[in-house]
């Protein structure tokens, strides 16, 4: 989609807005975010590379319409656009959004979390040239619809995407594509080739129906067609993406015979049915089971049971028992949660064999209740056979408007070294105006500080 049709699109959100602002319940935030990065730690002055982030959140209700708009900008222009609508009919509720956003490249991609802005440059091409020009393309549209008739509630979430929008998240758990400098995404084009710099659309579809007996038992269960894991686009994500396998051109392609009929139509893949059984009692122990059953895994048979209770009135106690094979009746993993007052202890055992290998002790206290209370936690990590592997120290403050959270961590095998600490300062005068910052400091020196100012409407 070019920036003019998406401009045009904006406009006319806008004034439909405006028209029926006398009308019209209009709610909504705007924020600055501010990034810097020191170009290095060689010495006490050094240049930063500055980035400049808004986001715009509008919310329209008329005559029982709900329009929203959600909008991102950066240095490089529109970063994504949510346009929604929410409403009622009867007992139906439904849900609409439809997804915008340029694509991203990423230089240097992270084990975990969002590519670094300073990596980040957009990729989009919106006439084909094999040059970027900042186009914008069309991610997705999801719609949820959700029933709820005498108790029982029947959901719909039905995904229609692009399966080859690229994403600048790294590390695994999505499908979609990642692309370096270099690359170009043609967003005005599509075709039925998955996994190269052309969109490709799919469908996915997921159920749930959900209920509570007169006992009060909540049962739940889900089936996901074409679907699994999470949508990444720049500073948003949903859950649940499209799979490729499930695309309108290609369909599946099969390692012994290739495309079902050349990719004349697409294929249902089950891709998890899930079973939650919530608030069972059996004398003072209350049971929670979750099951899920992933058709397309090895051992994709999955079982959550946790039982809690009370220990003689001194301690809360959380009993989660995990099975990745229950048809063998083995444990992959126990974890024992107990906490009394002002301290928690959590045990784990990750091969289910009564051994314990992990243990997490965090203790929270109030400092000088009476005046200028504080609030400290300490948490310690210690691994069977290395002994203590992590110490994080948390305090914050808060005196009327502005809180002050500060965490200081050490980590090592044995030995301890320190990793890093934080500050986080943030203002609230209750007026609908806040500010935020954020400062990180390593053994390197200093890391991303990031200044926040928001408004609420």
């Amino acid at each position: 989609m070019s920036r003019r049709i998406l401009s045009a699109l904006l406009a006319l959100l806008m004034v439909v807005g405006f028209t029926a602002m006398t009308k019209a319940d209009v709610t909504g935030s705007f924020d600055i975010h501010i990034a810097l990065n020191p170009e290095g730690n060689q010495t006490e002055a050094v240049k930063f590379f500055i980035d400049f982030q808004s986001n715009l959140q509008v919310n329209v209700t008329l005559s029982g319409l709900t329009f929203s708009a959600d909008l991102g900008f950066g240095t490089t222009g529109v970063e994504f656009a949510i346009l929604g609508l929410t409403t009622n009919l009867g007992a139906l509720a439904i849900h609409d959004d439809f997804v915008f956003a340029p694509p991203f490249g990423c230089a240097n991609f992270p084990a975990a979390g969002q590519c670094a802005g300073i990596d980040t440059f957009p990729i989009g091409d919106g006439d084909g040239d094999g040059v970027v020009d900042n186009a914008v393309g069309f991610v997705k549209k999801r719609i949820e619809m959700e029933l709820n008739i005498a108790g029982i509630t029947l959901t719909n979430l039905a995904l229609f995407e692009d399966v080859d929008f690229p994403d600048i998240q790294g590390g695994g758990g999505h499908e979609h594509d990642h692309f370096g400098p270099g690359s170009t995404y043609n967003v005005g084009q599509n075709d039925a080739i998955v996994d190269n710099q052309t969109p490709t659309y799919g469908f996915g579809d997921v159920i749930t129906l959900s209920g509570q007996t007169v006992s009060g038992i909540t049962v739940t269960g889900s089936t996901t067609i074409c679907a699994s894991g999470r949508n990444y686009i720049k500073k948003r994500s949903w859950p649940y993406e499209v799979n490729k396998a499930c695309t309108s051109g290609l369909g599946f392609v099969d390692p012994e015979f290739g495309p079902i009929e050349d990719g004349a139509k697409t294929p249902l893949l089950f891709e998890e049915e899930t079973l939650s059984v919530e608030g069972v009692v059996v004398g003072s122990v209350t049971l929670d089971v979750y099951t899920a059953w992933h058709p397309n895994d090895d051992n994709g048979f999955l079982t959550d049971i946790i039982a809690s209770f009370s220990l003689l009135d001194l301690a809360d106690v959380v009993v989660t028992m995990s099975s990745d094979n229950i048809t063998s009746l083995s444990l992959s993993k126990i974890v024992v949660a107990v906490s009394s007052g002002n301290l928690s202890l959590t045990l784990t055992d990750t091969g289910g064999n009564l051994s314990i290998d992990k243990t997490v002790a965090v203790l929270s206290v109030v400092l000088n209740p009476n005046q200028n209370p504080a609030d400290l936690t300490v948490a310690i990590t210690a691994v069977a056979g290395t002994g203590v592997t992590l110490a994080a120290f948390s305090l914050g403050i808060s005196r009327g408007a502005l809180s002050l959270d500060t965490t200081t961590v050490f980590a090592g095998a044995g030995t301890l070294d320190w990793v890093g600490t934080s500050f986080s300062l943030s203002v609230d005068t209750g007026s609908g105006i806040s500010f935020g910052a954020e400062f990180e400091y390593t053994p390197a020196g200093m890391g991303e500080t990031t200044i926040e100012l928001g408004v609420t409407f």
